[in-house]
């Protein structure tokens, strides 16, 4: 490579000479030798970039990383190299060959988008499929992808021997040899120990030759993040899930809340098949305060087949642990400082005292009167969807919607008492009348509470009910206009005396008689 650059080199055969015959490991002069070139390339590469002399880059890839230079001329302007990282270096050789020039091109956009420049590689497939006058099928898609990706830039592809593509070749090389671990922790400690995905982004950023494996490996062996960012052990638990209604009921309490009255606690319950909610206002925490409310709970539903509660004293003791067991339920509990254990009716406890806080601010009460708005948040809560069953928890827990007075309309002759008419049940004929005159007193969506001609009150269905005709009598001729004169019979009809005869000419075809 050195030789390749010679010319921008001055004094290069006098530079050279102590590289000549060296030997690994490298004495301290011929180390200075190098680095003495080393520096003269780069700053042969810092000369001003000419605007009438084209681009050339070259490119290489070795088993590890790839490589390219940009010039004008035979000066350096730029070089690139990296490391492949794991997926990358399953790719075939020829498809490194073919990453290579696009990785630079990519790097290189800020010179090369605007102008023609000439692309060398020492792999001849390569030149053939990147060649933008070849205009056959290609069958691999990741080529096709990559020549999509390269339509934008104007250029000549050139094959050239490996033999001959020195610096490419060079760099290619010397990015594989890097021993990356030193130099990365050195670089993660100097950042403050960033995590994976921060440090990818900074050395992808810099352009530095170290894969998202070296990335983590580094990362993970580090004593200090190990210390101060330490990765507790995930436990995947298994879920238990309720296969029917009350079958598993999760208890826990919400408070201590402002109240006007001592009931400053909720005892919230909640069916976790269902998701359908229970919440008693409660003036302590104590054990008896939990017996009495589940066994109101068990006497209208029955009892559950298993209770489960976070770690309080009231769900500890050893009372309620004897009159659940006298009641064939069984008991779990959550382990220490672990809320997620019970974290159904922990939700739940938000989201009840959310829906309350809510309706009060819509009501303009104060905080203090939650209890007169609890029911009517847990009807809400019980009747709207829950996501996480995609059905309402009452159609869950009852199998059949809930009835609400809240989205329901009446037509307006059932909300008012009159008249009405109902459908005939008792019809001994055809031509019976189909409904009878009754008197509605009162209706909803479903029943109505009618009375019936002889006297009788009924309730019957607003299926059998039907509005009655309008009561107005439709205005006469004579009412509209008085001049006018009604006939009595059909003989005044006939033509009075003095007055023509109006004869209608029917044609002979006619089929009139």
């Amino acid at each position: 490579m050195f030789s390749y650059y010679s010319k921008w080199v001055p004094s290069f055969s006098e530079k050279v000479r102590p590289l000549l015959k060296s030997k690994f490991p490298l004495q301290d002069e011929e180390i200075q030798a190098f680095n003495t070139l080393k520096n003269d390339i780069a700053k042969a590469s810092t000369a001003a970039i000419q605007d009438n002399v084209p681009f050339t880059v070259e490119t290489d890839a070795s088993h590890y990383a790839i490589a390219a230079t940009l010039s004008q001329q035979g000066r350096p302007i730029a070089f690139f190299s990296r490391t492949l990282n794991k997926s990358e270096l399953q790719h075939a050789s020829i498809e490194k060959e073919a990453y290579a020039i696009l990785e630079s091109l990519k790097y290189w956009r800020h010179y090369l988008i605007s102008r023609p420049f000439q692309i060398i590689t020492d792999q001849r497939s390569v030149s053939f499929m990147f060649d933008q006058k070849h205009k056959s099928k290609i069958k691999n898609e990741k080529i096709m992808r990559w020549r999509l990706e390269l339509s934008c830039f104007n250029f000549d592809i050139v094959y050239r021997p490996g033999a001959e593509n020195a610096p490419a070749d060079a760099l290619s090389r010397i990015s594989a040899s890097i021993n990356s671990r030193p130099d990365l922790a050195t670089l993660h400690n100097n950042l403050c120990h960033p995590g994976i995905t921060r440090m990818t982004h900074w050395v992808r950023a810099k352009n530095l030759p170290f894969s998202v494996e070296d990335i983590r490996k580094v990362i993970n062996a580090c004593p200090v993040c190990a210390e101060l960012k330490p990765q507790y052990y995930s436990h995947q638990g298994h879920l238990i899930k309720a296969t029917y209604p009350f079958e598993r009921l999760s208890v826990d309490f919400k408070g201590p809340l402002p109240s006007k009255t001592k009931n400053r606690y909720i005892l919230t319950i909640i069916d976790e098949y269902s998701r359908f909610p229970f919440a008693f206002p409660c003036s302590d925490v104590s054990t008896n305060t939990v017996i009495k409310h589940l066994s109101h709970l068990f006497l209208l539903f029955g009892t559950p087949g298993y209770i489960h509660s976070d770690r309080g004293a009231a769900f500890m003791s050893a009372e309620l642990k004897s009159f659940l067991s006298s009641q064939g339920v069984a008991t779990s509990r959550t382990t220490p400082y672990n809320p997620r254990g019970n974290g159904q009716c922990e939700r739940y406890n938000g989201i009840i005292w959310k829906t309350v806080m809510l309706a009060l601010r819509s009501r303009h009460m104060r905080t203090e009167y939650w209890e007169d708005i609890l029911d009517i948040a847990l009807h809400s809560i019980r009747s709207l969807l829950c996501t996480a069953t995609n059905a309402t928890p009452h159609e869950r827990m009852f199998n059949h919607p809930r009835r609400s007075c809240n989205g329901t309309s009446l037509p307006t002759w059932l909300t008012k008492a009159g008249p009405v008419l109902m459908k005939n049940m008792n019809r001994k004929s055809k031509y019976d009348p189909l409904v009878e005159e009754v008197e509605l007193l009162e209706a909803n969506d479903e029943y109505a509470h009618v009375r019936l001609p002889d006297g009788r009150e009924t309730t019957v269905s607003t299926r059998h009910l039907a509005p009655p005709g309008s009561t107005e009598i439709q205005p006469t001729l004579q009412q509209l206009d008085p001049t006018l004169q009604q006939p009595a019979d059909i003989g005044e009809l006939e033509n009075q005396p003095g007055e023509p005869e109006i004869v209608e000419e029917v044609p002979p075809d006619s089929n009139r008689a």
